[in-house]
């Protein structure tokens, strides 16, 4: 097999990202060369390499709580400059077959342009629905100038990649609404590697009922309505715990409703993200995982990787019931909550408590998630467009009217082992 030169893009903590470290190792794990330009993180440190994937970082990365729209999109630009500019001088050292670009932002896929220009084919990830999460954060309306543009902006770096990838089947409809040829997009879910999220023994009996939630700390997570689930449920539960990891533009305003509700002895906030491997000791005390995100125009197209970990760990899940999650999961596999209602979450967390029974139930009958939506096969069909850009890379470059793009191509194919 032809070994693949593959660079991904991702403005992204890149040790606590799992689709990005997942696809990249996963391309590594079959002998493919992967280089990852991303920013600087405290998670990441002075790393420039983790299992097997070269690390090449620029600008820095940090969550601003007071952040205006305008400020998004100027650090947009400079991580987007900033990354071109490293792919450009990447790409003329070693040129690769495949640039894949991971979103937020959607235009990040130009950072791509000079190495498509000479040949890379270029794969965009799109995470998450910039146009609905925008509209959500902002209060904006879908007819809105912004949001237009917004979408407008997703429909041309969609049609600049050769490829896109969604995260699950309603994700993909979100993105042919918007205008997007569907014949361009592809589903790989966004399912844990169940090499790393191995089933946990059931947590600790006769210890604290600990909740917990990791990931983004945003206004659309709900970690509001947990806090204020845990004060109404801590009545009933004396030895209730709720630890939060993560960080976002909500942080400051979690921790105050904490202080406020009194329940510093209650509630753990631990500010910033932890990489995969520090991430599963923590998640192994957990009794029960909480999802409590809010329903609205960006939320209802979720279907949170946290879910899925705590799915793939065996830990008993309560969950708003959106319409993402209800498409594949029902009562029977997690618990369901309805969105921004403290009083249910609550009643929901007490009912677990009361029952160790229906909490072993749940995680049992959420292993047909497992059963159905594997790494291993979503693995596959990730291989599968990688393969199928570089055979249409090699393709191009024997009918190449770029002599010198050919001339280094052959040189570095002639050098791999």
């Amino acid at each position: 097999m032809t070994v693949a030169r593959v660079c991904m893009v991702a403005l992204t903590d890149y040790p606590a990202d799992a689709r990005v470290r997942r696809a990249a190792e996963a391309l590594v794990e079959r002998g493919d060369d992967v280089d990852v330009v991303c920013p600087r993180t405290a998670t990441l440190g002075d790393r420039r390499r983790i299992e097997g994937v070269s690390l090449h970082t620029v600008t820095t990365f940090r969550y601003s709580p007071d952040a205006r729209a305008r400020d998004y999109v100027t650090r947009y630009g400079r991580f987007v400059a900033a990354a071109a500019l490293a792919v450009g001088r990447l790409h003329r050292r070693h040129p690769y077959d495949v640039v894949h670009v991971h979103t937020m932002p959607d235009f990040l896929v130009f950072s791509a342009a000079g190495a498509k220009l000479y040949g890379a084919r270029v794969l965009l990830d799109v995470h998450d629905l910039m146009p609905e999460l925008y509209a959500s954060k902002f209060g904006l309306a879908e007819s809105h100038w912004l949001i237009r543009l917004i979408t407008a902006v997703e429909r041309c770096s969609v049609a600049f990649a050769d490829r896109a990838v969604a995260v699950h089947r309603p994700h993909l409809a979100a993105l042919v609404r918007h205008g997007n040829d569907e014949d361009r997009l592809a589903v790989v879910m966004n399912v844990p590697d169940r090499k790393i999220f191995r089933r946990l023994r059931a947590a600790p009996a006769g210890g604290p009922f600990t909740l917990v939630y990791h990931g983004m700390i945003g206004r659309r997570n709900g970690l509001d309505v947990a806090v204020r689930a845990v004060a109404l449920a801590r009545a009933e539960i004396p030895e209730l715990r709720l630890r939060i990891i993560g960080d976002g533009d909500d942080v400051e305003r979690v921790g105050r409703l904490v202080n406020d509700l009194a329940l510093g002895d209650i509630v753990r906030l631990d500010h910033g993200l932890v990489s995969v491997e520090e991430l599963i000791p923590i998640l192994a005390e957990a009794s029960v995982g909480i999802v409590p995100i809010l329903d609205d125009p960006f939320t209802r197209y979720m279907l949170p990787v946290k879910l899925l970990e705590y799915v793939a760990l065996g830990i008993p899940v309560i969950a708003s019931a959106t319409d993402t999650i209800r498409e594949y999961f029902d009562d029977s596999m997690i618990c369901m909550c309805a969105p921004g209602d403290a009083e249910d979450l609550a009643a929901k967390i007490v009912e677990l408590h009361r029952s160790p029974q229906t909490r072993a139930r749940l995680a049992r009958a959420a292993e047909r998630f497992n059963a159905e939506h594997s790494w291993t096969g979503e693995r596959a069909t990730y291989y599968g467009l990688i393969d199928s850009l570089v055979a249409k890379n090699a393709s191009r470059r024997r009918g190449s009217r770029w002599p010198r793009r050919a001339r280094i191509s052959a040189e570095v194919e002639a050098e791999r082992p």
